[in-house]
């Protein structure tokens, strides 16, 4: 759940920086460059970035769901290998 929450994660800030580009492109200068600037664009033009929010929203979740199943993926192969 954690590599499908990236995934989603990152899809979702793609197409935020992609409107922000559509926008101007200090706007998309800035939301690649800037932490926080895309998802300050996503709020500001919420009409236009709610599917790519959602996305980024849900991506969060599951990366913090998925977590500790990766923890225990970590300490697993770490005692084989010990």
């Amino acid at each position: 759940m954690y590599l499908l929450g990236f995934a989603l994660s990152a899809i979702g800030v793609l197409w935020i920086v992609v409107n922000a580009f559509r926008e101007s492109v200090l706007w998309g200068l800035g939301s690649l460059l800037i932490p926080f600037v895309a998802l300050i664009f996503g709020l500001m033009n919420f009409s236009a970035n709610k599917i790519p929010l959602l996305l980024c929203l849900i991506g969060a979740v599951l990366i913090a769901v998925g977590m500790p199943s990766m923890a225990e993926l970590g300490a697993a192969a770490n005692a084989s290998a010990a």
